[in-house]
């Protein structure tokens, strides 16, 4: 499945440069909430991370769009190895890795033009995966006593609506409310990927 992902996503590629006055680049600042209770419980519910965005136009209004984003969460804290002692002599690392891969079909209303708004609404699929690693280590040294590493993957669907405005020449600014529905099976259990994501960015159009 990520071999499929990135070939689409080295094909898209390929007609953006090819068509290169039909397409803009659009960087985002996301706003994401999780809709996984563990993943809120462990390292927060809502975080803060950026995503890249390229589009090509089609055909008329319709284009097709490309994202990638990611964001990491680092946490540790201290145990004890026997409950006699009185200080911890263990150091817990728990390292979090998210990475969002997204691609689909779009439709705007209006004009991406300076001082103008255009409504954009995007539909596509998307491949969430979770990277999660823990580390066990003496305080005294430093040594590794225990390493455990955690990956969730899956595909799903992603759905966005955004409005845009015209700043200045081809620059335009855009806020967009999406929600990311993935989901992965471990050890009987449904892990939800996915979760409400709200998004401020800033774009070019060539």
């Amino acid at each position: 499945m990520k071999k499929t992902f990135t070939f689409i996503l080295m094909i898209l590629s390929f007609f953006v440069l090819a068509s290169a006055k039909n397409f803009t680049i659009t960087i985002h600042g996301n706003y994401f909430s999780t809709s996984d209770s563990n993943l809120a419980d462990n390292f927060g519910k809502k975080k803060y991370f950026p995503e890249g965005k390229v589009s090509l136009r089609i055909a008329g209004n319709f284009f097709l769009w490309s994202s990638y984003g990611a964001f990491s969460k680092n946490k540790s804290w201290p145990e004890w190895s026997n409950k006699v002692i009185e200080e911890a002599d263990i150091e817990v690392e728990d390292i979090f890795k998210k990475n969002i891969i997204s691609c689909g079909l779009g439709y705007h209303i209006g004009y991406i033009e300076k001082d103008e708004f255009s409504v954009k609404v995007e539909i596509g699929a998307c491949k969430i995966t979770n990277d999660q690693e823990t580390t066990a280590r003496g305080v005294a040294g430093g040594n590794v006593l225990t390493s455990e590493k955690k990956k969730e993957s899956g595909l799903g669907v992603r759905g966005n609506m955004a409005i845009t405005y015209g700043i200045y020449k081809s620059f335009f600014t855009e806020i967009s409310v999406g929600y990311l529905y993935a989901t992965d099976k471990v050890a009987g259990t449904t892990v939800k990927l996915g979760g409400m994501m709200i998004s401020l960015g800033l774009g070019f159009r060539f």
